[in-house]
């Protein structure tokens, strides 16, 4: 009689202690871009400047109501301003056929540019829209004189579940690559 009870216990002991656990999620690779990479210098890319909510492990869904909440279940496998950063760079390098790296930069020449991204806005909720706004700045190193600088405002429909939401954030960042690519591509022209 003992034995039944003792293997209840432990199986329901074990359920419990399996269901506390999050799930972690990744982003995914950067969607294969079609046509030709455009010339541009060396390029820096700087840590994003991320929201505090969105700075957190747990994934930031945005509410019916407006409010942000932080998931306790679903956690970035990374943390997301280097998940995001990261995956700028390698959105950056399938578009433009030059060196980019992100800070520190690990060569002993200068990039001939910097890229850093300051995130005000990056929230938003599965199956629902995903809001991406901010502003990127290109400077020069050398001088440290601004070369462009542009404000973005990208929208995205997430899909089903906390992947689909990681995934519209990927999505978003690889739109943010297309504007900053072809403002890198035109400062490579003019220098």
């Amino acid at each position: 009689m003992r034995r039944p009870r003792f293997l209840a216990l432990a199986a329901a002991l074990a359920l419990a202690a399996c269901a506390g656990r999050p799930d972690y999620f990744l982003t995914p690779p950067p969607a294969q871009v079609d046509g030709g990479r455009a010339p541009a210098g060396a390029v820096a890319v700087a840590d994003m400047s991320l929201p505090a909510y969105a700075e957190t492990v747990e994934i930031a869904v945005l509410t019916g109501t407006g409010a942000v909440q932080l998931s306790k279940e679903a956690l970035w496998a990374d943390t997301p301003r280097r998940a995001m950063t990261r995956h700028l760079v390698a959105a950056l390098q399938a578009r433009l056929a030059t060196q980019i790296a992100t800070e520190p930069w690990p060569a002993y020449d200068p990039p001939d540019l910097r890229v850093e991204v300051f995130v005000d806005r990056m929230i938003g909720a599965p199956e629902g829209p995903f809001q991406f706004a901010g502003q990127y700045v290109i400077v020069s190193p050398t001088s440290g004189r601004v070369v462009a600088s542009d404000r973005f405002a990208i929208s995205q429909t997430a899909g089903a579940g906390y992947q689909g939401l990681i995934d519209a954030h990927a999505r978003a960042v690889e739109s943010l690559a297309d504007q900053i690519a072809a403002r890198l591509a035109r400062a490579g022209r003019a220098a």
